[in-house]
């Protein structure tokens, strides 16, 4: 079952067009043997968007497809996230007419659904709102951005915002001056999702100029641009209001070649620092850090918290000494543009006033409650789209409670707490997600970690879904509840070492294990593990959406062989090193090294040798099968650290050996008396199949990516001859209890 939403023939279009929009619809139908297809007529116009979404009771694994006028394909979903098993699909009409939506199940499954067709875009705005343009963007290679002229008087709220059409694609928007210097820019708009939203509060009458694109620069996508002014709309914070004395000036440019710059400045002791850095050209997403006399950081910043991507600190100096203003780029991309620092002196109070922009994280829709335990704080309302139950807060509360114990026992420290020495936690709408997790203040070195002293520990709030309806989960919402406190706790508990770990697979896939390790049978990971085994070809640590919740099947992995310490060995080692140094240095410890262990861990996927294997959905991907000598080759590539798995039918013995890559190695694999044994074979060597009740050959690529994600595919073949000597002996064997051929 593959997340996916195919959009078509995407044009732009005219406000109007955009803006349509027209009551909620709800179809009711059922599925079964003698009907295993449900359609329905939907007349559409023309650059009209409409959302179709299904719904069941009995968690339906329904696929949605949209077939246009003509009776031909426009649109297909399975499943709309992953783990969630409904489907959903945006799409935006090139032509009007009546177009049919068709509703069949996965692997002719059946039941009873729901289909919800809504149209239109709702950004939010106010009913004062005047909307000056809204349409249809599509970006490709050749166009990377959109550019909007504007004129915009003193006094105005300018508000622009993106909601994509095209899954995974993540906005951008910048608002430039009439001097091309950028006052306004906005990555992800703050509801969990990669949609933009940016608030300027206009202080000069003129032109403007809006810049919409991708974070990556080069994204292909669909999205909808939304351009109104909104006197109703909440502004940013204004950094330049604050008074104070300026100290230095810097401009300077950040690039491949280029991709910091450091900045000596003498402070006495209470003294207050604000800096401000701001891009002014270019996709620039800045990161400041000033580091102390020592040359440990006292400030850091990402976003500021004010819609952009520009940073802003302030801090008091404790002593008197040389300090050193890093600017730097975000980690994770490739953002190059001119950037302008600012270093003044300021009142302490400053320090508050910036702190404030990013501790009230989450605004309920109602009367706040508060439940208190002896470690959290839990946040709730019984009103507006937040609302809960005082009995599920209460649950809630004690699973947190029970959770945090757990953890704990576990070995994992304590994270950072708040001023009133608990955790913030709010039940509330999750924006289509299960919960999510904010860090609120980086604090540099954990108080509850006494032998370490962090360098990017920080301090977080978290959000917890209020009542888990419409995800089409068949777990109970309690249960799903268990299953997010301590995910999301963990979260907490992982800023706690390292809120800027380089190996970023490693925040996903560690709270899912911590599912399985703390709440049994409540956990929700094992309904992840589908992703990585439908396409075991990708490289640990792809970028590619939903691997790194899947691959906490690693984790368990090395727990198995080194016990389940050996995870919080990878937080504790997360302090001093980063990306993977982490894990090479984790795995020194136990006397292993990345490749071996990655390679061990994909043949315990083979063998589905995990306690919760018969959750899984399903088995490894198959890639071929080999049944006769001579050359054989594969279906597509095998990335680094990723898999092949190719069946084998043979009478007898033979030698396999392979051509390509370097760094590509034969692993034999074969069930019998009740295990799965493994033959390692190098680049070639001899593996009788008939000897096993299933035989197959993994091919294993050794290569670690030049960095977390860098992946890239490598090719080969297999040359199949006859034997002309014995199998080697199994050099280690899994249970094959839960084992489950290979499939397609």
């Amino acid at each position: 079952m593959r997340a996916l939403i195919a959009l078509v023939a995407i044009v732009l279009m005219t406000s109007s067009a955009a803006g349509q929009s027209s009551a909620a619809r709800d179809f009711e139908g059922n599925l079964s043997s003698r009907g295993a297809r449900a359609t329905f007529e939907i007349p559409l116009e023309a650059g009209q968007i409409v959302t179709l979404t299904t719904s069941s009771p009995t968690n339906l694994d329904t696929v949605l497809t949209l077939n246009g006028p003509d009776g031909r394909r426009v649109a297909e979903n399975d499943d709309q996230q992953a783990g969630v098993l409904s489907s959903r699909i945006v799409h935006v009409p090139t032509s009007a007419g009546a177009y049919i939506a068709v509703v069949t199940g996965y692997n002719g499954a059946t039941g009873s659904f729901s289909l919800t067709v809504s149209y239109g875009v709702d950004f939010g705005l106010s009913d004062a709102a005047q909307v000056v343009r809204e349409e249809t963007v599509a970006l490709d290679r050749r166009r990377t951005e959109a550019r909007y002229p504007i004129e915009l008087r003193d006094g105005d709220v300018f508000v622009a915002s993106t909601f994509a059409l095209t899954e995974g694609f993540d906005t951008t928007l910048s608002l430039a001056n009439a001097r091309g210097e950028t006052v306004a820019s906005n990555d992800d708009s703050g509801d969990g999702s990669l949609n933009s939203r940016l608030a300027y509060r206009v202080g000069e009458t003129g032109r403007y100029e809006l810049v919409a694109s991708s974070y990556s620069g080069d994204a292909v996508g669909n999205f909808v641009l939304s351009m109104a002014i909104d006197a109703e709309a909440q502004a940013p914070f204004n950094f330049a209001a604050i008074d104070g004395t300026q100290i230095a000036a810097h401009e300077g440019e950040i690039n491949n070649d280029q991709t910091s710059h450091e900045y000596r400045i003498e402070l006495a002791a209470g003294q207050t620092l604000m800096g401000i850095a701001e891009a002014t050209s270019g996709n620039l997403d800045p990161v400041l850090r000033v580091n102390g006399p020592d040359g440990y950081p006292v400030a850091l910043n990402d976003d500021r918290g004010d819609g952009s991507l520009n940073s802003a600190v302030a801090f008091t100096a404790q002593a008197a000494g040389a300090y050193t203003a890093v600017l730097s780029r975000y980690r994770d991309g490739e953002s190059r543009g001119r950037f302008r620092l600012v270093l003044s002196s300021v009142d302490a109070s400053v320090v508050a006033q910036l702190q404030a922009q990013f501790e009230n994280q989450v605004a309920m829709s109602g009367p706040e409650q508060v439940i208190e335990t002896q470690d959290f704080r839990v946040i709730y309302t019984t009103e507006g789209r937040d609302a809960s139950t005082s009995d599920y807060a209460q649950a809630t509360a004690a699973a947190l409670q029970e959770v945090f114990d757990a953890q704990l026992r576990l070995g994992f420290a304590a994270p950072v707490r708040d001023g009133d020495g608990r955790y913030r936690a709010y039940i509330a709408d999750a924006l289509g997600n299960m919960g999510y997790t904010k860090p609120v203040q980086v604090v540099f070195d954990n108080p509850n970690t006494a032998n370490a002293r962090e360098t990017a520990a920080a301090r977080g709030v978290f959000v917890i879904d209020n009542d888990f309806q419409g995800m089409g989960k068949k777990a109970t919402p309690l249960s799903l509840m268990r299953a997010t406190a301590t995910h999301e706790l963990n979260h907490m508990i992982q800023y706690g070492y390292d809120s800027e770990e380089g190996l970023q697979w490693l925040y996903e896939s560690t709270a899912s294990w911590v599912e399985v390790a703390t709440v049994g049978a409540d956990q929700d990971a094992s309904g992840y593990v589908e992703t990585d085994y439908e396409a075991p070809q990708r490289c640990w640590t792809t970028n590619e959406r939903g691997h790194n919740y899947s691959q906490w099947t690693l984790l368990q992995s090395l727990a198995d062989a080194h016990g389940d310490r050996i995870v919080v060995r990878l937080w504790e080692n997360a302090v001093t090193y980063d990306g993977f140094e982490t894990m090479s240095r984790t795995l020194g410890e136990v006397g292993t090294n990345i490749p071996d262990a990655i390679q061990r861990w994909r043949v315990q996927n083979f063998a589905r040798d995990y306690d919760l294997a018969p959750l899984f959905d399903r088995s490894v991907a198959l890639n071929g099968t080999i049944s006769r000598l001579g050359a054989w080759s594969p279906r597509g590539r095998v990335e680094q650290l990723g898999a092949h798995y190719v069946a084998l039918r043979a009478d007898g013995p033979r030698n396999y050996a392979l051509r390509g890559d370097s760094n590509l190695e034969l692993v034999g694999l074969g069930r019998r008396n009740g295990e799965i044994e493994v033959v390692p074979l190098g680049r070639g060597g001899v593996f009788d199949a008939a000897a096993y009740e299933y035989a197959g050959l993994m091919v294993f690529n050794r290569a670690v990516p030049a960095r977390p994600g860098a992946c890239s595919g490598a090719s080969y073949t297999i040359n199949v001859a006859a034997a002309s000597g014995a199998m080697g002996a199994p050099s280690y064997r899994f249970s094959a209890a839960h084992f489950a051929p290979p499939s397609n």
